[in-house]
């Protein structure tokens, strides 16, 4: 279908040559706008999958953060997690401890086996990406997926995982994670053992080792800070910063968490800090966690602010 002639400037050529017609600047103006309407109705938050390996979340031009799932890798994870402006604040696989895979969610114990360590002397699962039942753009954008614990060639454990990521804000971004956890055949012990940090766990970049502690009972020593139970728990240094929180709903609220700073930093929230989840066959643990990345120092009275509204959805 041609479009409108008085869309067109006509232009004569030579004698015996026909006319040709090229587009007015009318019709630039036209397709400019109706460009301009479709990025309006786009997503606020985009979702593109690169088939067998992640998912990336983005706004405007930049990662938010990338849902890792490849069969190559142990676990399914995040990383990177990032500033509004795609700074990344996670570190994926350091030769340090190569199993600290961005922000993940593991145990050292599970019926004895380890799903937290990946090269240490133990026995060892995997996390193993099934199925995404949804992916969707918007705000939020929105991706689920189902897990299977598997150790042995046993499923220990169905997760069924839950990501909700809405619009960013000025320089942070906030991350809504959600795990069901349902022993699958066999009643399933979850514990931390001697591995306190077990739970939901962020490995932070290099210019945050070093870095200082915030959490909602205002308490700012690493020390006093690690073990305590809080609402939310923020860890900064090097101008980034990331806290966790914890949802109302979760079993023993307000939970524990684990925080260190030297050698490097690392943050997490910790539900099996002192006692282990029992799981009965066929029985469900329903965990949630609030996750925010920002820059600069931590302001306790936006976090509270934060949790407030969070704790009534």
């Amino acid at each position: 279908m041609s479009l409108p002639s008085i869309l067109y400037d006509v232009i004569a050529g030579p004698p015996g040559v026909k006319r040709v017609t090229m587009p007015t600047r009318r019709l630039f103006l036209l397709t400019a706008a109706a460009a301009t309407r479709a990025e309006a109705l786009a997503p606020d938050v985009g979702i593109a999958l690169a088939a067998g390996e992640k998912l990336t979340f983005s706004h405007k031009g930049a990662t938010l953060l990338e849902h890792r799932f490849s069969s190559a890798r142990p676990k399914t994870y995040v990383h990177p997690l990032c500033l509004a402006d795609g700074t990344p604040v996670t570190l994926d696989g350091p030769e340090d401890h190569v199993h600290h895979r961005g922000l993940m969610v593991a145990w050292s114990e599970v019926n004895g086996i380890d799903f937290w360590g990946e090269v240490n002397p133990a026995p060892h699962g995997e996390i193993v990406h099934q199925r995404f039942e949804r992916t969707s753009g918007g705000n939020p954008a929105v991706l689920t997926e189902v897990n299977h614990w598997i150790a042995s060639g046993r499923v220990l454990l169905r997760e069924r995982r839950t990501l909700r990521v809405p619009e960013p804000g000025t320089t942070g971004v906030w991350l809504d994670w959600s795990s069901e956890f349902t022993a699958h055949d066999e009643p399933v012990l979850l514990s931390a053992g001697k591995h306190t940090y077990n739970g939901l766990g962020v490995r932070v970049t290099p210019a945050m080792d070093g870095g200082a502690v915030l959490n909602s009972r205002g308490t700012i020593a690493i020390e006093q800070a690690n073990g305590q139970n809080a609402a939310w728990c923020a860890y900064h240094g090097g101008s980034l910063g990331i806290a966790l929180f914890d949802h109302p709903s979760n079993p023993r609220h307000p939970n524990a968490f684990f925080v260190m700073n030297r050698p490097f930093g690392y943050l997490s929230a910790a539900p099996t800090f002192r006692e282990p989840f029992r799981l009965a066959t066929g029985a469900a643990l329903r965990l949630r966690w609030g996750v925010l990345t920002f820059r600069g120092a931590p302001d306790a009275a936006a976090f509270d602010r934060q949790f407030q509204t969070w704790s009534q959805t």
